[in-house]
């Protein structure tokens, strides 16, 4: 069953700077009282809104086509254009459909957003806390990620997200409060692994998405895709640093919600040679990708850079 999170307020400060004006707090409130709003409206009429959505950005847009067809096409040789161009179709509705989604989630209660989240094996998390072991999670931009903000609900220990803020300010505030909603503590990436050393004696949970483009000159390449892909490799490293237990997430549609399952890649990183826990992740998350091509981020311009280095 669901367990309330622990709410303590021992997260890293985030200090103010010049840009975070008095404006800062009545400005996101009034944002996200619109967002507020709008998820009130019926649920026909917000389904009649992800139809229209799905119309702009598959006909009238055409947003990032080139983009989500070539990678499509790169990482499915094997497939006919005929059908790549039906993954970019449901492609563009499951993102529709995630527009929806974060919308409705402005005024979900937390039961609700506990129908709509199930996870499948919580126990697996909870061995490990009552060993008093840390866990990174590392997942990609698969199913609907937003959706990890009410998984907190589900255990009895701190959940953090590494994420990287926005530049715009307002909308940075935004996103927090969606993502904070019901538990979730945010880590920004520049402080994570200071925190994390500094916090390495208390079991939590760290979530990492891990599948982003890393900057070129990353040492760490995998097969991935088809293609041979630059990633990551923060996670293995604090890993290794912390002696956490490092556990893959999947996110499966399942009717109006989502199942959030996970899967074991080590228990002990200092076991593992380089790289084969970032390799374990891209083979799991390739898995997941192959099974259902249209769950995946495929505007995003993942191969952007080429690898420099071979691992």
């Amino acid at each position: 069953m669901p367990q309330n999170s622990r709410l303590r307020h021992d997260g890293p400060s985030q200090p103010e700077d010049g840009r975070q004006s008095a404006l800062r707090r009545p400005v996101s409130g009034m944002l996200y009282r619109f967002f507020y709003l709008f998820s009130l409206l019926p649920p026909m009429l917000l389904r009649l809104l992800s139809l229209l959505v799905y119309w702009v950005l598959s006909t009238v847009m055409r947003y990032r086509y080139s983009v989500i067809f070539q990678n499509l096409s790169r990482s499915f040789p094997e497939k006919p254009s005929v059908e790549i161009r039906k993954i970019v179709r449901q492609y563009y509705r499951h993102f529709s459909n995630l527009f929806r989604e974060i919308l409705e989630s402005a005024s979900l209660s937390e039961n609700e957003m506990l129908h709509r989240v199930r996870v499948i094996n919580p126990e697996l998390l909870n061995r490990y806390q009552q060993r008093g072991r840390s866990l990174i999670i590392m997942l990609g931009h698969q199913g609907n990620w937003e959706y990890l903000n009410i998984v907190p609900k589900y255990f009895s220990f701190d959940m953090y997200a590494l994420y990287k803020p926005l530049s715009n300010v307002y909308f940075d505030d935004l996103i927090k409060r969606f993502r904070s909603r019901f538990g979730m503590k945010l880590l920004p990436m520049t402080q994570a692994a200071r925190f994390m050393l500094t916090h390495r004696d208390r079991p939590q949970a760290y979530f990492f998405i891990a599948d982003q483009s890393p900057a070129p000159g990353s040492r760490c390449c995998i097969d991935f895709l088809n293609q041979r892909t630059l990633m990551f490799e923060g996670a293995e490293k604090l890993a290794g640093s912390i002696g956490a237990v490092v556990l893959y997430a999947e996110f499966r549609r399942s009717g109006e919600g989502w199942d959030l399952a996970f899967r074991l890649i080590t228990e002990d990183p200092s076991a593992t040679s380089p790289f084969e826990i970032t390799r374990t992740f891209g083979k799991y998350l390739e898995t997941s990708i192959q099974e259902r091509p249209s769950d995946w981020l495929w505007s995003h311009r993942r191969w952007k850079h080429t690898p420099a280095e071979v691992a």
